[in-house]
């Protein structure tokens, strides 16, 4: 089971990297069917409109939610704008949609999805430091594959910052007693979106 949950978890992670070089704009957050369950079947909502006055339907097979594993509640669009009628959404890498704001729909920040994940870093020019401050020291991290849990977001000078915990021994689920190490990275900067989120682990 926890081989099939790091497999899942690694093709999430994935995924995540692939929207990452095609999308521009991560905007405000995201919008999550509330109960994706119904959507194992690959059947998708079907209020999906192309414009604000929620008129126009998208077709089903134009859709390419940011995250999307429906039978283990992932069904996420990126959400560049909430209104009291409306979520204005990225439907596929640069095409928009709306949906209507109601329950089948809840907005999630980017802040409070990533204190819900482990992390890895996409970019080469992201240290881990030992501050969230750009000049401080580097924290060592000799592991060949990533997976940092989050602790903290903060934002420090317009600055968007994890703080992170990992295993210095490089286990992806360390026991209960072993000595965690931490340190800062960044998770956005200039809009680029700098990590990619293990929704699964």
């Amino acid at each position: 089971m926890k081989y099939a949950t790091l497999v899942l978890s690694f093709f999430i992670s994935l995924l995540s990297v692939a929207q990452q070089g095609s999308i521009q704009n991560y905007g405000i957050g995201l919008a999550i069917v509330a109960e994706p369950f119904p959507y194992e079947d690959l059947s998708t909502p079907t209020s999906l409109s192309r414009t604000s006055a929620l008129e126009g339907n998208w077709i089903p097979e134009e859709y390419s939610p940011f995250f999307f594993k429906p039978d283990y509640g992932l069904y996420h669009f990126v959400c560049l704008e909430k209104t009291d009628t409306y979520y204005k959404v990225l439907v596929n890498d640069s095409e928009v949609g709306y949906f209507p704001s109601n329950s089948e729909f809840v907005f999630r920040t980017w802040e409070s999805m990533l204190m819900n994940a482990a992390v890895e870093r996409i970019t080469a020019d992201n240290p881990l430091l030992s501050e969230c401050d750009n000049e401080s020291e580097r924290v060592e991290f000799n592991c060949e594959t990533e997976r940092f849990t989050v602790e903290d977001v903060l934002e420090k000078d317009g600055e968007h910052w994890l703080y992170v915990s990992f295993d210095p021994n490089c286990s992806e689920y360390p026991d209960s007693n072993v000595r965690l190490e931490y340190g800062w990275i960044k998770w956005k900067e200039n809009g680029v979106l700098l990590v990619g989120l293990m929704l699964l682990c």
